[in-house]
């Protein structure tokens, strides 16, 4: 193994660790996650239901204020089943996973299944783009606005 493939490989292990912290921590500690993102990330929701008023965010303050938004209207937001498919780009890392069965939206159940592209630099997250059923999603806003529930902003 060359010196270069050395640095690679040692490269993609430390990015690895970073797409592993990222998907352990919890919405309910918002804090883990955010302190995980590059100060320029971008967070996309390529195949988000229509209507949803945003569906990228740039920027630190962006993302902070996604997640605390986030944080507001789901609870126990926590990956399982996860499976992290290091690309060949060591920066670059495809991911599977689902929630938990106690997962909620606006206090309706959220049975979603993800495949994430992250790419990290400089040992933080500059990438997410979350892909997802987007139906599940409406589904459950709709469910919760019959009951009286809004989604926060």
């Amino acid at each position: 193994m060359s010196a270069t493939e050395r640095t690679i490989d040692e490269l993609r292990s430390a990015n690895l660790a970073v797409v592993e912290a990222f998907f352990a921590s919890n919405l309910e500690r918002p804090e883990e996650r955010l302190a995980l993102w590059h100060p320029d990330g971008v967070k996309e929701l390529p195949f988000a239901p229509a209507g949803l008023p945003k569906t990228r965010w740039e920027g630190r303050d962006e993302i902070v204020a996604n997640t605390v938004n986030n944080a507001g209207m789901f609870v126990e937001c926590v990956h399982r089943d996860l499976v992290i498919h290091p690309a060949e780009d060591p920066e670059l890392f495809f991911v599977t996973s689902r929630m938990v069965p106690e997962a909620t939206f606006l206090g309706e159940p959220y049975p979603q299944s993800f495949i994430h592209v992250l790419r990290v630099r400089d040992g933080r997250v500059i990438l997410q783009q979350e892909y997802f059923d987007s139906e599940i999603l409406a589904g459950a806003e709709r469910a919760a606005r019959a009951k009286g529930r809004t989604p926060l902003g």
